[in-house]
């Protein structure tokens, strides 16, 4: 599954169609999304910095930085079991790097193993597919675990904070 290399004119083409579904969305927009997203401050604060980002080609000021997060945005919208599942992945190769003296050792061959059946266990959720046994229906109970938890503990952590900012 390979993709023809695009002549110049394709690139700036499509350079020129993605530079104007970032000139459709204002900053304040995107920084409102990634806010009501459920992203942390911080976190929605240096995405914001990283919009800001401009390149200059030729005579045109082409924004990257946007660019770049919206694309990430769409692929996340799109794919969102697929990522959770690398995310889990992720978290797997952490656990394994905290066992003494041999986490080190297991934790890329974890992290490895874990965001591969993570990814694979998600596009596969995603696609409408859900498996019951062997390690990839283990893994899409851990997704669909892992999404619970994150949606739970960011409905937690809003009602905190619109409690204790409101008070």
């Amino acid at each position: 599954m390979t993709t023809p290399a695009l002549s110049s004119a394709q690139a700036n083409l499509k350079l020129a169609l993605w530079q104007v579904d970032a000139d459709s969305m204002s900053s304040s927009d995107l920084f409102v999304w990634l806010n009501d997203s459920g992203l942390p401050l911080e976190v929605t604060t240096r995405l914001h910095q990283f919009v800001t980002y401009t390149k200059k080609t030729g005579h045109k000021v082409i924004a990257i930085g946007k660019i770049i997060l919206i694309k990430i945005i769409e692929f996340v919208q799109a794919n969102r079991n697929l990522v959770m599942g690398m995310a889990v992945g992720v978290a797997a190769g952490f656990l394994a790097n905290a066992i003494p003296f041999v986490g080190p050792f297991l934790a890329p061959i974890a992290t490895l193993l874990g965001v591969t059946i993570g990814a694979i266990s998600g596009h596969q959720l995603d696609q409408g597919h859900r498996q019951y046994d062997g390690i990839t229906g283990v893994a899409q109970s851990l997704i669909e675990i892992a999404q619970e938890f994150f949606k739970l503990f960011i409905d937690v952590i809003n009602i905190v904070f619109n409690n204790v900012v409101t008070a």
